[in-house]
């Protein structure tokens, strides 16, 4: 379903698609025409590494020359880059002399890369491929002079061996100049270490330094020795001098010992008074209490010998000769001790320098070595080289020179017009249903039927008669146009089973959608059937009823029947089909509303509806005024012409609530104006047109138009379509 919805939508747009189509081709043809003749000419070089010179080398010992060789030839892509670079390609340039036509030298982006513009024109431009599975590489030129195109080419292949041989060249010449140039500097880096060494050994009157560093060494043992020496006794001295001034402290005025007052005798006597003195307080206790005056007085002259006794062995503990020898020694050991330090620091000073003295003479010696290394190594490659640049030749040898093109290769007039054709396919079809999804309108029944589901009478194909004529009255009864009106016919007759439709009333939504001319061919349908009809022109504003033949007018009509000026004998008009009268709305009043809101009108309709086996209402458009919903009260009911490809299913909607707002149920609604082959409907139109036909021979008839379907079916064909 989904692809027959397509296929519909492209035939309801074929036009978009053929355009499309033929635009783009034609579009195409005249690109292939018009645009200047591309050529190319092609110039073929091998890469090819140099085997027997890498065999030689390595045979003489240069397997790492040999390598680097090797590897820089086995690069193609950087041979394709080098080809391509700005220097190469402007060298090309300048050589050529290749200028655009304001006479400026091209550059070298537009030779490699000429845009879209430089393609169309045919610009010179190049390009370099290796071909696949080889070591083969293409110099393709392009343009739109066969010659150039050669000399450009050829002249592009010899600037790139050229350039690639010099490259070579100039990378040994410049690597033997510059070890030669080591060489020199080596050489008297070697004499300036030899020197340095020697100047180095005057200036510091160096005989042996090894013998040096041992003699320092072992007087530097044996300063250590005495120093540890020293330090042991000067350790004894002080724990002799700290136990002497120990038992000092332990000496006071009751405890002294017998060697103090044996040493000092002032000492003894004061300790013999101060007995004197305690024996004497003792003796007075015995007959006297401690607060007794002589008691107090024995007490404070035995505080004063004891005072006394004090500063005398004070004075005895500084003054003792035994602290003094032993301090006098101490001072000796320590001032022995700091000359034995410092003479070992004296001798490690010295030491110091010799690892200064014996890195300064490695360097130099080791410099002396490097340079001697350095000078025979340059040497060796100064030979390697030498034999390299002596067999050095081009990795790129011409295979094949370019030839001047015979045959241009774009753009060629066949290739375009398929592209062209299929470029116009795909924006026919894009544009066409981009046009479909934006189109609201109703193209078939089945839109119809989405946009307001209730009774369909029928559908009317889109046709002329003659110029843009659209009445019936000249087509046979068994033309598929007739048919479809009377189809409409049947479907109002049977609309109501219970009460006949004699006042049927016709609108549409909008203007323009056939609805006044669907009035006149739905009354020569009815008057086909030996029915007397009457179309009543209810349009106020826009009547258009008595356009449809010559002989009707608009002198008289409506207005007037309902303002009395005339009787409706006078008003009403005979059409040239027999049974079909027309009453025309007549002079356009100025308030139409109230001339269809009136009692008389509807009293006028009832009255002429006794007259007539059928009366047909042409009313105006019901989304433009509401005269049509009036008049569809006063009628047996109303029917509704949707235009096809016109009204959209929004306008449908509109009209669906203003019958719902209005609680008015219309009969039915008829499709108008339905291309057949646009909405799908290709094999109705074809079997209408196939049973017509037949009809016609049994029956003796002329076919008046059977030429609309051919017409229809031709268009079908080739792209004009629809029913005409």
């Amino acid at each position: 379903m989904e692809l027959l919805k397509l296929y519909t939508a492209l035939v309801r747009r074929r036009w978009l698609v053929l355009w499309s189509i033929v635009f783009f081709t034609c579009a195409a043809g005249a690109l292939a025409m018009l645009l200047p003749k591309n050529y190319r000419s092609t110039a073929k070089v091998l890469v090819s590494s140099s085997d027997t010179s890498l065999s030689i080398l390595s045979d003489l010992g240069l397997g790492e020359v040999a390598a680097g060789l090797n590897d820089e030839s086995d690069d193609i892509q950087n041979k394709i880059q080098m080809a391509m670079s700005r220097p190469v390609i402007d060298d090309v340039i300048w050589r050529l002399q290749l200028r655009d036509d304001e006479g400026r030298l091209y550059t070298h982006e537009e030779l490699l890369v000429p845009g879209v513009f430089g393609e169309l024109e045919a610009r010179p431009n190049i390009s370099i491929t290796q071909q696949q599975g080889t070591d083969i590489l293409a110099f393709e030129a392009r343009g739109n002079d066969p010659l150039e195109l050669q000399l450009l080419a050829d002249t592009l292949v010899q600037v790139v061996i050229q350039q690639s041989q010099d490259q070579a060249r100039a990378d040994t010449r410049a690597a033997r100049v510059f070890i030669e140039a080591q060489l020199e500097d080596v050489q008297a880096q070697f004499d300036n270490a030899l020197q340095d060494i020697a100047d180095a050994k005057s200036v510091n009157e160096i005989t042996d330094l090894e013998s040096e560093i041992k003699g320092s060494i072992a007087r530097l043992n044996e300063l250590l020795m005495a120093g540890e020496q020293n330090t042991a006794e000067i350790q004894n001295v002080r724990a002799r001098l700290a136990q002497a001034r120990a038992y000092q402290d332990r000496e006071s005025v009751r405890t002294i010992s017998p060697l103090t007052s044996s040493l000092n005798s002032r000492i003894s006597s004061i300790r013999e008074r101060i007995t004197t003195l305690e024996q004497e307080r003792l003796q007075s206790l015995t007959v006297k209490t401690d607060k007794h005056p002589d008691v107090l007085r024995i007490d404070e002259l035995i505080a004063n010998a004891e005072a006394d006794l004090k500063d005398a062995l004070r004075e005895q503990h500084a003054l003792d000769p035994r602290i003094y020898d032993l301090e006098t020694e101490l001072a000796g050991l320590v001032d022995k001790g700091s000359e034995i330090y410092a003479s070992i620091d004296r001798t490690k000073e010295e030491m110091k320098s010799y690892p200064d003295r014996i890195r300064s003479f490695s360097q130099l010696e080791l410099a002396a070595t490097a340079a001697e290394s350095v000078y025979k190594s340059l040497e060796e490659q100064r030979y390697q080289i030498g034999v390299a640049e002596a067999m050095l030749f081009s990795e790129l040898q011409l295979m094949e020179a370019a030839k001047v093109p015979d045959r241009h290769y774009s753009p060629k007039v066949l290739v375009n017009l398929i592209i062209g054709f299929g470029l116009g396919c795909l924006f026919g079809v894009a544009i066409a249903l981009l046009f479909e999804y934006v189109d609201d309108t109703v193209k078939s029944p089945d839109d119809l039927d989405e946009s307001w589901p209730i009774l369909r009478l029928g559908i009317v194909p889109k046709f002329k008669v003659d110029g843009d004529r659209r009445v019936i009255d000249s087509l046979g009864v068994t033309h598929p146009i007739s048919e479809a009106y009377r189809t409409v016919r049947n479907g109002l007759l049977y609309a109501s089973l219970d009460k006949p439709l004699e006042l049927i009333a016709i609108s549409s939504a909008l203007p323009s959608e056939g609805k006044s001319t669907f009035v006149i061919n739905l009354s020569i349908s009815f008057a086909r059937e030996g029915k007397r009809v009457l179309i009543v022109d209810c349009d106020l504003r826009r009547p258009a009823q008595h356009r449809h033949f010559k002989t009707t007018s608009n002198h008289v009509g409506l207005t007037d029947v309902l303002t009395k000026k005339v009787s409706f004998d006078d008003a009403v008009q005979h059409t040239p089909v027999d049974g079909v009268d027309l009453l025309t709305s007549g002079v356009l009043p100025t308030d139409p509303a109230r001339l269809i809101e009136s009692l008389r009108f509807r009293q006028l309709l009832l009255d002429l509806q006794k007259d007539y086996d059928v009366v047909i209402v042409d009313t105006p458009p019901v989304l433009v005024v509401n005269d049509a919903m009036v008049i569809a009260r006063s009628v047996d009911g109303i029917a509704l012409v949707v235009e096809s490809g016109r009204t959209t299913r929004k306008t449908v909607q509109d009209l669906r609530h203003r019958f719902e707002s209005a609680a008015v149920e219309p009969i039915g609604l008829v499709l108008n104006k339905l291309e057949f082959y646009s909405a799908g409907y290709g094999h109705y139109a074809r079997a209408y047109k196939s049973y017509h036909s037949d009809t016609a021979k049994e029956s003796g008839e002329t076919p008046l138009l059977d030429e609309s379907l051919e017409k229809a079916e031709k268009n079908q064909s080739d792209g004009a379509g629809g029913v005409a």
